[in-house]
């Protein structure tokens, strides 16, 4: 990934020089390493001297109650299960050089915190990662520069069930930690097959057309290439 990232960064750096606020988006499906690779960008911009606010989308997931009373319990993550308005002013605000705000989502409860909130100032690079980041129009026109990490499905499949049993390990009390081993299996099982995959298919894949960068990771979560698109 050195290689990509410092390509990359030097690049950000570039088309943030002189800016307020630079938004970069970073798309792809669950699991497939979003925040990782925002994390790598973060290091090598505040290397170079740049200030860097990391915000993910889940945060603009509506709350469970909400979607349980919708009938969309089971489409979390889907676009409909997002408050796609609170998401285009929280990145309006802070195009317009505005402080913003964004609720905050526990991977330990599944669940957005009630009240709970983080302030991203309007300065320096702010990066944000989500399945959903390219899905709109008033979205993707806020980036000033957009990347889509794409993976074969089977591996971020291994990744996916390799994070919800690290959150169970890291936290006994988590929302998972607390089910029947065999009944919480099953359900990751379905969780990927009926939720993730379609989702993957329908909604998030099709929106790697509107990425400036994609990159390709391999089975080791490694990135073996990457690719600018022409604009």
């Amino acid at each position: 990934m050195a290689d990509l990232s410092a390509e990359l960064v030097a690049r950000i750096a570039e088309r943030a020089a002189g800016e307020r606020v630079f938004l970069l988006g970073i798309a792809g499906g669950v699991a497939a390493g979003k925040s990782t690779l925002a994390r790598a960008l973060a290091d090598g911009l505040e290397a170079a001297d740049l200030s860097v606010q990391i915000v993910a989308t889940d945060g603009f997931l509506k709350p469970n109650a909400v979607l349980e009373a919708a009938g969309l319990g089971m489409k979390k993550g889907f676009p409909e299960t997002y408050d796609t308005d609170a998401l285009h002013a929280f990145l309006d605000a802070l195009a317009a050089g505005r402080r913003a705000e964004i609720p905050v989502y526990s991977h330990v409860t599944y669940d957005i915190l009630p009240g709970e909130t983080r302030p991203v100032e309007a300065a320096g690079v702010v990066i944000v990662e989500g399945i959903n980041v390219l899905q709109t129009a008033d979205a993707r026109a806020r980036f000033g520069l957009s990347l889509y990490v794409d993976a074969d499905p089977a591996d971020a499949k291994s990744w996916y069930l390799a994070r919800l049993h690290r959150i169970i390990a890291d936290d006994p009390q988590s929302f998972f930690a607390r089910l029947d081993p065999v009944q919480r299996d099953a359900m990751f099982e379905m969780a990927w097959t009926h939720l993730n995959l379609v989702n993957l298919h329908e909604h998030i894949a099709p929106t790697m057309a509107f990425a400036d960068v994609v990159v390709r990771k391999g089975a080791d979560h490694a990135i073996r290439d990457h690719r600018w698109r022409v604009r």
